[in-house]
């Protein structure tokens, strides 16, 4: 897989594919699973780190580069503070205000590649973002958005949304000169460690849960976390962050088109005229 790339560029779209279609399991299983959200964001890192340990040894390529080492630490820090933010934006506000604020993170891609990776986003970037977004919407539902207040909930979802984005960036750097198991494994350890002092500090309940919490954790940590971010990260070392951090408001539909066979939730005439915004603007962003 990591030597495809030389000869196939589209192993590096068909991997970002993968992982955005496993990745959108994630909201589903939390809701499965039914328990804290940062205690189902501790047990997804930790299930996650525990499994691609063995992986990552077996695998294992030497280590030279410490700087390698420093971002892909930094970047579990980044992605651990995402989780944080954004469960606890739940919890304060309107699930389906926070998730339309923490699609925000394209817009914050963008900028960050203008501002620090020198990269002048085109205006075709922006035109997709935008219609990305607007589909984003559509789904959740304009009039939802327009009776809420803007509240601390609120501005933690946005604030997480830079977290997402921020990771984003950094990945592609790191990515740079670590290979995606090594990179992928050391950012893991560093988000448990993270979220795992996070749950101590706001003595989240941690055990004494039903087996099909355990079940539903089990998943995340390896659908999700592990073979999600693993092939989203090998993507990432290959793929403008710009473009990727578009292409990942996909899952909001692939959520929802899951949510229709495991939850029986039923998607209403605006639901999937939304997804179909969202996939046009993902389209006119990747279309080169």
């Amino acid at each position: 897989m990591l030597k495809l790339h030389k000869d196939h560029p589209w192993v590096h779209y068909l991997l970002l594919l993968l992982g955005v279609l496993c990745i959108s399991w994630s909201a589903i299983l939390v809701k499965i699973a039914n328990i804290s959200g940062f205690g189902s964001g501790f047990y997804r890192l930790l299930i996650g780190t525990i499994s691609i340990i063995p992986i990552w040894l077996y695998f294992k390529k030497p280590i030279t580069d410490s700087k390698g080492v420093k971002i892909a630490i930094i970047c579990g820090i980044l992605f651990a503070c995402d989780i944080a933010l954004w469960n606890t934006s739940i919890m304060l506000s309107k699930a389906t205000i926070s998730t339309l604020l923490a699609n925000l993170a394209p817009v914050w891609v963008g900028l960050g590649a203008l501002l620090f990776m020198k990269e002048k986003p085109s205006k075709i970037f922006w035109i997709g973002t935008f219609i990305s977004i607007v589909g984003v919407t559509i789904i959740i539902g304009v009039n939802q958005i327009l009776q809420a207040n803007l509240n601390f909930g609120n501005v933690l979802a946005i604030i997480a949304s830079m977290f997402y984005g921020a990771y984003l960036i950094t990945v592609r750097k790191g990515r740079s000169s670590l290979d995606t198991f090594s990179f992928t494994t050391i950012s893991m350890i560093s988000s448990t460690l993270v979220l795992g002092f996070i749950c101590l500090v706001t003595s989240t309940p941690l055990w004494g849960f039903s087996n099909t919490t355990w079940l539903a954790l089990g998943v995340l940590g390896l659908i999700p976390q592990v073979l999600g971010w693993l092939a989203i990260n090998q993507a990432l070392g290959h793929i403008r962050p710009t473009v990727a951090s578009v292409s990942l408001l996909s899952q909001t539909v692939f959520t929802a088109i899951f949510s229709v066979l495991i939850l029986s939730e039923v998607l209403t005439i605006h639901e999937i005229g939304g997804a179909v915004v969202v996939l046009i603007g993902i389209y006119l962003v990747n279309r080169k």
